[in-house]
C-alpha cells in the first residue's frame, strides 16, 4: 500500500468505516499473516504503553498499586493484549454468526489489525500530547474513544454483511459481556503467575 493509499484509507475509516472495512476485506490476506499482524501490532503498542506510563507515571499511588500486575510489565501486558485482541476477533465473530451474520474469521480479523494500526496512531499522538498539553490529550482521548464506537460498529456491520447498525450495535453490546468475564478470568491468570514468578 502506497503512502497516499494508506492515508485514503485512514480517512475512510474515520468518516466511512463500512466502505473502508470493504477495502480491507478485498485485500483477501492470508490469515496466518493477519495473526501474525495482530501479534506484531500487540509488541509495538505495548511498548508505546509502557513507554508513555514511564514518562507520566501516575501521582497516585493507590491508583498504581490497583492497576492488574499485567500492566507494570511490558512483556506481561504484551501477551494480556493479544489475548484480549484474539478473544475480541472470535467474539466478535461468533456472536455475528448467531445473529445470521455471513461474514468469515478472516473478515473481521483483518479489522481487528487495522484498528490495531490506528490505535497505535492514537498512541504515538496522545504520548505526547499529555507531556506538550494534557488537557488536550485528555480530550482526544474522550473525543477518539466515541469515534473508535461508531468506527467498530461499521466494521462489523461490513464484516458480516447485515446492513443493519443496531444489529451490529447488539453484536458489540454481548460481545462485551461476554469479553469482561474472558478477560477478567484472563487477569486473574496473569496476576496469579506474575506473583508466583515474583
Amino acid at each position: 500500500m502506497t503512502q497516499a493509499g494508506f492515508k485514503a484509507l485512514l480517512v475512510q475509516t474515520l468518516f466511512a468505516p463500512r466502505s473502508a472495512a470493504g477495502v480491507l476485506i478485498a485485500l483477501n490476506l492470508p490469515q496466518r499473516w493477519l495473526w501474525t499482524a495482530l501479534a506484531l501490532m500487540s509488541v509495538l503498542n505495548s511498548i508505546v504503553y509502557s513507554v508513555t506510563l514511564r514518562l507520566t507515571p501516575t501521582s497516585d499511588p493507590m491508583a498504581t498499586a490497583m492497576m492488574p500486575p499485567a500492566f507494570h510489565s511490558p512483556v506481561l501486558f504484551t501477551m494480556f493484549l493479544f489475548a484480549a485482541l484474539a478473544i475480541t476477533v472470535l467474539t466478535l465473530y461468533w456472536i455475528g454468526q448467531g445473529f445470521g451474520g455471513k461474514g468469515r474469521l478472516d473478515d473481521m480479523l483483518v479489522l481487528i489489525c487495522w484498528l490495531q494500526v490506528l490505535r497505535l496512531i492514537l498512541q504515538l499522538v496522545v504520548a505526547v500530547l499529555v507531556i506538550v498539553a494534557p488537557v488536550l490529550g485528555v480530550m482526544v482521548i474522550f473525543i477518539t474513544s466515541l469515534w473508535g464506537i461508531y468506527i467498530l460498529i461499521g466494521f462489523v456491520d461490513a464484516a458480516h454483511r447485515f446492513d443493519n447498525m443496531f444489529k451490529a450495535a447488539g453484536v458489540i453490546v454481548l460481545a462485551m459481556v461476554a469479553m469482561a468475564v474472558g478477560l477478567s478470568i484472563l487477569l486473574s491468570m496473569i496476576g496469579v503467575a506474575a506473583m508466583g514468578g515474583a
